[in-house]
């Protein structure tokens, strides 16, 4: 095969892979105009070669502080006869604008000398959004994480403070732990967006700690954010261990009856949830707020936004909160 021959099989070759790579292909000669574009760049522009060819940045429609920028690092990588990278948001006429990273690299001719630069740019959009949404999650795990520190800060605080001895915090402890961990759980099958109260309400009767006969759970699938449904968890898992050393759930005959539906307030909507004890001994109303009352009447207040009532009637504890709605909670619900 004569060279003559031989470097048009080359060019051959180096022209198929340029064509049928999705990245962007390209050489302008000294005086800034392309000699050279790929089918992935002339799609872009949605243009022939016959109507770009031989035509600057500006000439082909680049804003001009795009052309302007092009401009500059065409006559930089001539001076210092090396490559310049960057990357720079660029309008598709199919796909709105797209982020590309690109590379301006000289083309040596035999004297040694800049005789052209040849370009690669790739879309880098998709990259760029995930990375966005890599730090987005980032920032709300950190956000997350000191949360649940915070919480466990006063679990176990507030746990020592009121406990019988040793054994008796870290038993405590260790079942609130759990309920946090098990409310955590609910909130990332749900990628954090949302959890339904009835899942947290069912969920307790499928414990294994307790007789699931022995639970009653009415109402319709309703989420709330996650906020509400850590609080939410929290609670019902007070109630339920309360239930477990003094209540209903103290005994065989002993029932717990949880109910919940939506009710109208205002210009929008509130959740109201019932907890309802029966069956158990008579019930005495403490002599103290412990932590779990204090959890149920004043941190979960606060937590919720709406109100709620601890009432330690004979026949069994009963427990109201009612929990304001977004505006989108059917929306949420579908």
């Amino acid at each position: 095969m004569h060279e003559h021959e031989h470097d048009t099989a080359k060019w051959r070759i180096y022209e198929a892979l340029l064509q049928a790579t999705p990245d962007l292909s390209y050489v302008f000669d000294l005086q800034h105009r392309f000699i050279y574009a790929n089918k992935a760049l002339l799609d872009m522009w949605g243009m022939r070669w016959e109507e770009a060819a031989g035509k600057t940045c500006l000439e082909l429609g680049y804003a001009p502080w795009h052309a302007a920028m092009h401009d500059d690092e065409i006559e930089q990588v001539i001076a210092t006869r090396r490559p310049v990278r960057g990357e720079v948001p660029f309008p598709h006429t199919t796909e709105g604008t797209r982020v590309y990273d690109y590379i301006f690299t000289p083309v040596f001719g035999p004297d040694g000398q800049v005789e052209a630069i040849a370009g690669s740019t790739r879309d880098i959009t998709e990259r760029t959004r995930h990375a966005e949404h890599l730090q987005l999650l980032v920032n709300e795990l950190n956000h997350r994480v000191k949360n649940t520190l915070a919480t466990v800060q006063s679990i176990a605080r507030q746990t020592f403070a009121n406990a019988d001895g040793m054994d008796d915090a870290c038993g405590k402890i260790e079942e609130r732990l759990l309920a946090l961990a098990s409310a955590h759980d609910v909130l990332t099958r749900e990628n954090w967006h949302s959890a339904d109260v009835a899942e947290l309400a069912r969920g307790l009767a499928a414990q294994g700690r307790f007789d699931a006969r022995q639970f009653e759970v009415q109402g319709e699938s309703c989420r709330i954010d996650p906020r509400r449904a850590m609080a939410l968890a929290m609670a019902l898992h007070e109630l339920c261990a309360n239930a477990a050393r003094h209540g209903a759930l103290s005994t065989p005959d002993g029932s717990v009856h949880i109910a919940w539906q939506r009710n109208r307030r205002g210009d929008g909507e509130e959740l109201e949830l019932v907890w309802r004890e029966r069956g158990g001994p008579q019930v005495q109303p403490p002599a103290q707020r412990g932590f779990g009352s204090r959890l149920l009447e004043r941190g979960l207040k606060h937590d919720m936004g709406g109100n709620v009532d601890l009432a330690f009637e004979p026949e069994g504890v009963t427990f109201r909160v009612s929990i304001p709605l977004p505006d989108d909670a059917h929306e949420v619900d579908r």
